[in-house]
């Protein structure tokens, strides 16, 4: 075959490839990431709590959180069973878990001053940096029928009942339980008072030495009692 025939030829099959390459790019769907469940959770959360925080949670509709998150019913019930188990996550992470990190029996030392003053201090620290969550959910919380008063209570109990255990295994007898929790919700004020007062140094500064003192005067007060029997 002559030169010039060869080059051709192969021009020719040169182009037919290149067709088949690009008919066959045409015919392949376009692959587009998809968010994981944790970062659709993110954006679904951002969105509840600017909402929760301008008109509260009660007539707020999941629909309304799905377009300011922009995204699909099905999307949201992929990460959150129901509003409910929302306002229990932004609870969970923004309060509680805080809370109950400093409730581990084999850390809690509230005959310690220090160490209930560090405690304190991290607590406190921790629950504002997320204030607009913390603010929505102990002014909500005041409603008995509102989904973070239920919440917040169960969260509470076991608070409650784990200062109580400790108490119980120090000095051999403790108040009851509606003692503790009454020392969780004076602390949940200060630390919303804090909040409410634009979080100035001054204010954090006096949430965290009330929240220490009311904390280790209550546990100071039972060692003495014990002291004296």
């Amino acid at each position: 075959m002559p030169a010039s025939q060869q080059r051709e030829s192969g021009g020719a099959v040169s182009k037919s490839g290149e067709n088949a390459v690009t008919a066959a790019s045409k015919d392949t769907p376009t692959v587009r990431n998809r968010p994981g469940v944790e970062a659709q959770r993110e954006v679904i959360v951002q969105a509840a709590v600017a909402l929760f925080a301008n008109r509260g949670s009660s007539v707020t509709s999941v629909s309304d959180i799905c377009k300011a998150a922009g995204v699909s019913r099905d999307t949201y019930y992929r990460c959150f069973a129901d509003k409910d188990s929302l306002i229990s996550h932004l609870y969970q992470t923004s309060v509680n878990e805080h809370v109950l990190a400093v409730l581990n029996p084999d850390l809690m030392n509230y005959g310690n001053e220090d160490w209930v003053s560090q405690v304190s201090s991290q607590t406190v620290d921790a629950i504002l940096e997320r204030s607009t969550v913390a603010q929505f959910l102990y002014l909500e919380s005041a409603d008995p029928n509102s989904t973070a008063h239920r919440i917040i209570n169960q969260a509470y109990d076991i608070a409650a009942e784990r200062m109580q255990h400790w108490a119980l295994e120090q000095f051999g007898q403790a108040p009851a339980m509606e003692f503790f929790k009454s020392l969780l919700f004076a602390t949940q004020w200060l630390v919303h008072n804090a909040i409410v007062s634009g979080k100035t140094p001054e204010q954090v500064d006096i949430a965290k030495q009330s929240v220490k003192q009311l904390l280790y005067g209550a546990f100071a007060s039972m060692q003495r009692d014990e002291t004296v029997r």
